[in-house]
């Protein structure tokens, strides 16, 4: 696993480490600060060969693609990669460009798993996010023009969702038959801003 905290803006729910981007994102001094990590735990884990790796955040999706490209190259210079190794990235569709998956792709990640949420409006507003169904569906769509396999998160009990609009949400998802689709149970968690300020239901 591989984290990089940034986001265009704090979720109102989320309590992981993320930060939101102020004056952009300090590519080259956090990817220096990851390879001096890893090189100082490596004699820890001497031997250990990689199956998988999971680049998440945040939004590792506002790195460029180019700064991806370094830091696949980085890990796989210091780590015994097995072949076929699968090399996930998140995406956040409110920060998809066309052809940016792409891009992604040549640079060595060979799975997105994107943070859909949910493509109803109200919901996503809602959650505070910065994307909105349309920008979902397009993001979706890129990434299976792209890749062999991809990820949807979806989100359910969302504040004043009903059990008919996350059917609805979860046929709009199942629509795009993506190869693996995760459902998160919306929980309030101490410290966040819906703990200090509970949303309406």
């Amino acid at each position: 696993y591989v984290h990089l905290p940034w986001c265009l803006k704090k979720c109102p729910y989320c309590d992981f480490n993320s930060h939101e981007q102020r004056g952009g994102v300090p590519e080259d001094e956090y990817l220096a600060a990851l390879r001096a990590d890893l090189e100082s735990a490596l004699p820890l884990v001497w031997g250990r060969r990689i199956h998988s790796v999971f680049i998440g955040g945040g939004t590792p999706s506002l790195f460029s693609p180019g700064a991806i490209d370094q830091l696949v190259t980085d890990l796989r210079a210091r780590l015994p990669f097995e072949p076929g190794c699968e090399i996930t990235l998140e995406a956040n569709p409110g920060t998809f460009e066309r052809d940016r998956f792409k891009a992604f792709r040549a640079a060595g990640v060979t799975r997105l798993s994107i943070g859909v949420q949910s493509f109803d409006d109200t919901m996503l507003q809602a959650l505070g996010r910065v994307h909105d169904a349309a920008q979902a569906h397009a993001a979706v769509a890129e990434a299976r023009e792209h890749f062999e396999t991809f990820n949807l998160d979806l989100m359910y009990a969302l504040p004043g969702q009903s059990v008919a609009q996350f059917e609805a949400d979860l046929n709009r998802a199942l629509a795009h038959e993506p190869p693996h689709l995760s459902v998160y149970h919306l929980t309030i968690e101490p410290n966040t801003y819906f703990a200090k300020y509970p949303p309406k239901v």
